[in-house]
């Protein structure tokens, strides 16, 4: 079974709907971009989601490091994580429901440019 097949399956189905009607990557907000089906798998492949977090999958980032992240549980929460730190560090709620987020054009957290990141 192919990992789109996987995730049409196990996901939740407001995602699965999104990602059959989605053959392209989409930009959406203005961060975000969300894998269609012609770069899904590749993307997964390539940040080795499944290597470091096995239930999950990646629908998307955040053109910053970040992944956009799901669980193949079926739920239609949204997590993210950064790419060097899969499988390291927990995934973080985005949003409760990919179709709620969606809707209101996928805000994700961004680090606040003034921030001293600790070093004070």
């Amino acid at each position: 079974m192919t990992l789109i097949d996987t995730v049409t399956s196990k996901a939740s189905s407001e995602y699965s709907r999104f990602l059959v009607a989605h053959p392209e990557s989409i930009s959406v907000g203005e961060y975000v971009l969300l894998y269609g089906k012609s770069d899904f798998t590749e993307r997964n492949d390539t940040y080795e989601v499944q290597t470091y977090l096995a239930d999950w999958f990646a629908i998307g980032d955040d053109g910053g490091g970040t992944a956009l992240l799901m669980r193949l549980d079926g739920s239609p929460a949204v997590y993210n994580c950064g790419h060097g730190a899969i499988g390291s560090l927990d995934p973080e709620l985005v949003s409760p429901s990919f179709a709620q987020w969606l809707a209101a054009e996928c805000p994700v957290p961004r680090m606040d440019d003034d921030d001293d990141y600790g070093d004070d």
